[in-house]
């Protein structure tokens, strides 16, 4: 028997709400990126394309001036597809992102959402894919390699990025709960990820984590007892890590690891252009730049490679997405490790990452993802009527 309209967005409201922590827990163990776009596809994708086309698009209940910022931004990079040479690959990726903002605000508008839960969840599971990424690495590889990753996050880079996210929610939460007992359990949890992170050897996403605790430490104001046994544990793992890695391998040897002069170089081809500071070479989905020292896929720096793509109209566009979502979210205490969680990601993306407008791989856990769920908490919450049955 077919479902009438009011039936059907019940159904899939409950398969897109359990499908959408399906798909943020799966960056931290989806074997590749190609199989983190097949569970979007069918745990949350597919679901939604059932529903948002048949209803009234309305603004306050698909995310309002955050989602029409966002898809500002996108729509710009899709147009720039037009001297870019690729535009039916950037329409498949803004249709994606359409939905995963849209959709993310309209099933969570839906639902009432207990944060802190679903956040320990993340970190319990980040802990798990931790051990077994450890393990897995290390079994054929001495301790002083670098660490790459069995999951979607291959690079040392990304594992430290994705590693950096569980660290972060999980002292975050351990600061937002009364219970000590609770606080030491989720600082516990932290230790796989963060021993992830310090094998993986990634100065940027351990430099963005150490910001993002600092501003996290001024705006939640942790108990000190919690605060004491985590710095003393900081400063063992630190001193622990230092005898593993000495100290000059791994601040100093590797410099910038190339990014001064790639930056350097993106900046030199749009100086000989002035027109490229304005609009950009245009998005395809080859991304590769040609540089003094070689070929790269990106600028390693996602800010940089917007301008580089889409002029400094495309950063104004992602900036004033940004900045919404941040002002907006000064003065919702209980939204910090949201905040915070994008704030991190930004800083990852400074020194990594091509532009947000691109398919869905680590990056989308570092903004994207971020970002829709912020947005959706930040949206008033409604009852969100079903069409009524049909008579007859």
């Amino acid at each position: 028997m077919l479902l009438n309209s009011a039936q059907r967005e019940q159904k899939m409201l409950a398969w897109a709400y359990g499908g959408l922590w399906v798909f943020v827990s799966a960056f931290l163990w989806a074997p590749s990126r190609d199989g983190l776009e097949g569970i979007y596809a069918l745990a949350f994708f597919i679901p939604l394309l059932m529903v948002l086309p048949w209803r009234r698009p309305e603004l306050a209940v698909y995310g309002g001036w955050f989602t029409a910022a966002a898809l500002a931004y996108a729509s710009w990079a899709l147009v720039s597809g037009l001297w870019g040479g690729d535009l039916g690959y950037l329409v498949v990726q803004w249709l994606v992102l359409v939905v995963w903002l849209a959709g993310t605000a309209w099933v969570l508008q839906k639902k009432s959402i207990d944060w802190d839960q679903i956040l320990r969840w993340l970190v319990v599971i980040g802990a798990l894919s931790a051990l077994l990424n450890i393990a897995v690495f290390y079994w054929n590889h001495p301790l002083a390699a670098r660490m790459e990753g069995v999951t979607v996050a291959r690079a040392p880079t990304l594992v430290g990025q994705v590693y950096g996210v569980v660290v972060l929610l999980g002292i975050l939460l351990s600061w937002r709960t009364d219970c000590f007992k609770c606080a030491l359990g989720l600082s516990l949890a932290c230790i796989p990820a963060l021993a992830a992170l310090g094998l993986s050897q990634s100065r940027g996403p351990l430099l963005s984590l150490v910001l993002a605790l600092l501003i996290g430490l001024c705006w939640l104001r942790p108990g000190w007892k919690i605060l004491l046994v985590q710095l003393s544990a900081s400063l063992v793992g630190l001193l622990s890590l230092f005898v593993i890695f000495p100290l000059d391998q791994l601040l100093l040897e590797r410099g910038a690891s190339f990014r001064d002069q790639i930056w350097l170089d993106v900046i030199r081809q749009m100086i000989a252009d002035p027109g490229l500071f304005l609009w950009g070479i245009g998005m395809s989905e080859v991304t590769d730049i040609q540089t003094s020292i070689g070929e790269y896929h990106h600028a390693h720096n996602a800010w940089l490679d917007i301008v580089y793509r889409t002029g400094m109209i495309g950063l104004s566009l992602a900036v004033v997405h940004l900045v919404l979502l941040l002002w907006a979210a000064r003065r919702h205490l209980p939204l910090a490790p949201l905040t915070l969680w994008l704030l991190y990601g930004c800083g990852c993306l400074l020194v990594d990452s091509r532009t947000l407008f691109w398919e869905i791989d680590v990056k989308w856990l570092l903004y994207w993802v971020p970002a829709g769920l912020l947005a959706a908490a930040l949206m008033p919450r409604k009852s969100v009527p079903v069409r009524a049955p049909l008579n007859g």
